[in-house]
């Protein structure tokens, strides 16, 4: 990592966070960088140059909420925080459930805050196949260990890891697989309230909202929110500028125009809308791979009931793991929602359905992730919209299958009496031998509800111009000064959460663009 010179804070600090009503006429900005997406990656690059005294201004499509302003109502919070309501979802078989965060500070304002460092296996298989330099775990470290200093990570305590994390832990011990609680960015004002994916009340879980971008703006940065990029301007081959449109928040209609000249701009909008906006202005395509290559890291989730309360709605959702099966690339990890979520995620319809609504307290659920080797594609669909194609492999079908059976094996041990696996023609499991039964019938595509939170590599970092998008610190192999520092880059899925996986390679990513391309010594 660069060192920094405390001199270069010594300036005028013009930082401040711009919303749409404050805003009457045109916008004409100029800055040595523009930002588009304030998330796990924007924010932090946004930080890092503005802590290294460098112009950033931020450019965020949705909108700012807090802990004095959010929407109160769950339905709201899927309207104004989420795109398409949350309703994003791929187009397959099986068809997948995708929602994506929208508000400053992206989708950490409405994930579940596990942090959990690249494993070193997928940054050596980088090294080896993809010929990335720099990326080794030894050189990755400085970067990790930054990142969780600034937004706390730590293992979720007992006293709120809540009784549906911890039964299934002791279903695991009793198994003698590998478990334990998670490693999430939050502090003491965590409360276990159970609503992370609603915005946290108490700013207990800590989103860039909290930490890195109001430190880009004590440096200096300026942030504008309600703000959506849509012509990225490129003269001579390089970064000129961008322009867009400032919205409305209500109606989502543009209110006025806004224009950022800047000598570099760093692309963080996410895996499904970064390739979306270069596709729209037909950029950083030589190799035909924007927007191809994506990664979801397709989930399941297992519900089951209980004799005794559970009441899994009070702790925190994601707070513990089993990653006994990651070399399978099977990830176990937390879940749990609100009523009007349960509901659909229990079987049968009607009257069967609302009877095991009534034992809500008695509810558990858990879930997985698998490390996919399918490859989608993003497209731009009619009116903007994204349209996303993911058609599940046959080894990752498997590897669902086997994630479904692992799980209800792992219910059952802790005393589960009943165990609700998601498969349509299995919708019950109450012993170990229908366990076996799935196992050996196995899953088709269509026969298995899924979901995912972690779209990447639709436009893949390499060492060859060929069959890349970007270099391996993120620019453009096509357009000189255009950078890309989210998921999108990662040339494989991780097997873990993302989240600090995109901090760190943003913060390398800052620290190459502050020493080789904004001339400081």
């Amino acid at each position: 990592m660069f060192s920094r010179n405390a001199g270069w804070r010594e300036k005028v600090n013009l930082g401040k966070i711009f919303e749409a009503k404050d805003i009457s006429g045109e916008i004409k900005q100029s800055s040595e960088v523009c930002i588009i997406g304030s998330g796990a990656g924007g924010a932090v690059v946004a930080k890092e140059l503005a802590e290294y005294g460098h112009e950033v201004v931020l450019i965020e499509e949705g909108s700012r909420w807090t802990k004095e302003n959010y929407p109160r109502d769950p339905i709201m919070v899927f309207r104004k925080m989420y795109r398409d309501s949350g309703g994003s979802v791929t187009i397959g078989k099986p068809p997948v459930l995708l929602p994506i965060g929208k508000a400053l500070g992206g989708t950490t304002k409405v994930n579940s805050g596990t942090c959990l460092r690249t494993p070193d296996k997928v940054l050596h298989r980088w090294r080896r196949e993809f010929g990335l330099e720099g990326v080794e775990p030894d050189q990755m470290r400085p970067y990790f260990e930054r990142v969780e200093k600034i937004v706390s990570a730590t293992p979720v305590g007992k006293e709120i890891m809540g009784r549906n994390n911890e039964i299934f832990l002791e279903g695991a011990k009793k198994l003698g697989y590998s478990a334990g609680p998670l490693i999430r960015n939050a502090n003491e004002n965590c409360h276990g309230c159970g609503i992370c994916t609603l915005g946290c009340p108490t700013d207990g879980k800590r989103s860039t909202d909290l930490n890195y971008i109001p430190q880009a703006v004590s440096f200096g940065a300026r942030v504008y929110c309600e703000a959506r990029a849509e012509k990225i301007i490129v003269k001579d081959g390089q970064i000129s500028g961008i322009e867009g449109s400032i919205l409305d928040p209500e109606s989502g209609k543009p209110k006025t125009r806004f224009s950022v000249t800047c000598k570099i701009l760093v692309l963080c909008a996410g895996a499904i809308h970064t390739p979306l906006l270069l596709k729209r202005n037909g950029l950083a395509n030589s190799s035909g791979q924007v927007g191809k290559n994506l990664r979801i890291h397709p989930g399941i989730r297992v519900s089951a009931i209980f004799d005794q309360d559970i009441n899994g709605y009070l702790g925190v959702p994601q707070s513990a793991y089993v990653d006994e099966f990651a070399d399978e690339g099977i990830m176990m990890e937390g879940v749990f929602v609100v009523p009007f979520l349960t509901a659909p995620m229990l079987p049968f319809l009607g009257e069967k359905n609302k009877e095991l609504m009534f034992h809500y307290k008695n509810i558990a659920a858990f879930g997985a992730m698998i490390m996919d080797e399918t490859r989608g594609t993003v497209f731009q669909g009619p009116f903007g919209l994204p349209l996303i194609r993911y058609q599940l492999c046959d080894e990752d079908i498997k590897k669902a299958s086997r994630a479904v059976a692992y799980a209800s094996e792992i219910w059952l041990a802790a005393g589960a009496k009943r165990v609700f696996p998601a498969v349509c023609w299995m919708p019950e499991i109450n012993s170990i031998k229908q366990v076996r039964t799935l196992i050996q019938r196995g899953i088709r595509p269509g026969e298995l509800e899924m979901m995912a939170f972690h779209p990447m590599g639709t436009c893949q970092m390499g060492a060859e111009r060929r069959t890349s998008v970007v270099d391996p610190y993120g620019e453009s192999w096509d357009v000189k000064n255009l950078f890309i520092a989210d998921a999108s880059i990662f040339p494989t899925c991780l097997g873990v959460n993302p989240m600090e996986s995109i901090m760190a390679f943003a913060n390398r990513t800052a620290d190459y663009i502050h020493r080789m391309k904004l001339n400081s010594a």
